[in-house]
């Protein structure tokens, strides 16, 4: 868009913004007598992995890409000049944890954002801002609540609550249940029917992004990590890709998978075999996989819990969800899991949901899982020393 109009394939470079590819600067140094369309395929392929995604032309995504022919007058000048055009979405994030906050504060550098959380950290974040630490650093300027505003019409509802109020969550979300896209990104399993139940578009997402909340207005992106999505119901493949680049545009790298479930099993399994160990050991992700003894123990829980997700129907290998395991905690090193911040502040965790979720199905395919059930009882144990307390607008959302 310039000044509220589509720019036309055929206006001149000079009129638009040069910021170049996803707000970056334009791409440069190769000369106009070399110039051939296989090698803009391939500067483009560059970015497939990153927050680009080039040659599709989408509903709410356009690219105008211009090459300059005229008066190259030395071996190295930018030739090719890029802005991306994003249509602007209402988003509404319920449940801005540590997640929750993530996702809302770099979708809020290109779209109109509203974070529903708990009332001190939105105070903090219409005083000062929502600052991101970490592997991202920003401060975002998104609109915050304690409740969902009456004047809201969101395109899209991130639903990033704690599992136990996923129920709860949707009746404030109801008005929306016919026009807007819901997009659950929670730990456990079932989420995704609950709000099926009310709202008509689902999309099922996991993220394995290692986010921590260090208070009111501020969290830290810990750990670098990957974002699939899925339809669980009313959605296609159109509204899937255009959510991908929704996310891309900011820079978060998405990928579209059409076995969901498959993917939510394989996400459990990783939680559940990091998230009780962290806790119970009071140490960050990658300290679990240094030590050989937790490290034999992790292995042996995600052996049990994968064995479990065969007998539910998931497509899984052992090896790989072993190497994924591993390979997350290490991208997380410095992530304390949120069932380990959940304890330290004596709030209720997500054992019921991760690795309850296993522990009951195990039961009903007669699958002995002694340490998934030993971690459930421990972690259990331990919320029965402090008043389990719940809420609507939860504070932690991570690996």
């Amino acid at each position: 868009m310039k000044n509220g109009k589509r720019v036309r394939r055929d206006e001149s470079p000079s009129d638009i913004s040069s910021r170049g590819l996803a707000g970056q600067a334009p791409i440069s140094s190769f000369s106009c007598p070399s110039f051939s369309w296989p090698l803009l395929s391939s500067l483009f392929s560059v970015y497939t992995k990153g927050v680009l995604k080039v040659a599709k032309r989408q509903k709410n995504v356009y690219f105008a890409i211009y090459i300059k022919t005229e008066g190259c007058e030395t071996h190295i000048e930018t030739v090719l000049e890029c802005a991306r055009i994003t249509q602007f979405v209402e988003v509404l994030v319920f449940g801005a944890g540590a997640i929750g906050s993530f996702f809302g504060a770099l979708l809020s550098q290109r779209h109109d954002v509203t974070l529903i959380g708990r009332a001190e950290h939105i105070s903090a974040i219409k005083s000062r801002g929502l600052r991101v630490r970490g592997k991202t650093a920003i401060i975002a300027k998104p609109h915050a609540a304690i409740r969902v505003p009456r004047t809201a019409s969101p395109d899209f509802v991130f639903v990033t609550t704690k599992s136990y109020d996923t129920a709860n969550a949707i009746l404030a979300l109801r008005p929306f249940a016919d026009r807007a896209i819901f997009v659950t990104l929670q730990n456990g399993l079932g989420n995704a029917e609950t709000i099926a139940k009310t709202a008509r578009r689902v999309v099922a997402g996991t993220t394995t992004h290692g986010v921590t909340f260090v208070g009111p207005g501020e969290i830290r992106h810990a750990g670098i990590g990957e974002t699939v999505l899925g339809a669980w119901s009313g959605v296609d493949e159109s509204d899937l890709v255009r959510l991908r680049d929704l996310l891309a545009d900011v820079g978060i790298v998405a990928s579209v998978t059409s076995d969901i479930r498959t993917e939510l099993w394989s996400k459990l399994v990783v939680n559940a075999s990091i998230n009780p160990i962290a806790a119970l050991a009071e140490l960050p992700n990658g300290r679990i996989v240094r030590d050989k003894h937790l490290l034999a123990v992790v292995e042996m829980v995600c052996r049990e819990a994968t064995e479990v997700a065969k007998a539910e129907g998931a497509r899984v290998d052992q090896e790989e969800l072993r190497h994924r395991t591993l390979l997350v905690a290490k991208r997380t090193a410095a992530n304390r899991a949120s069932m380990l911040q959940d304890l330290d502040r004596h709030h209720r965790t997500e054992i019921d949901a991760i690795t309850g979720s296993i522990v009951r199905a195990a039961k009903r395919h007669r699958i002995p899982v002694p340490l998934n059930a030993a971690l459930y009882a421990l972690v259990r144990a331990r919320e029965t020393e402090f008043r389990p307390t719940s809420a609507v607008n939860v504070r932690d959302q991570s690996l």
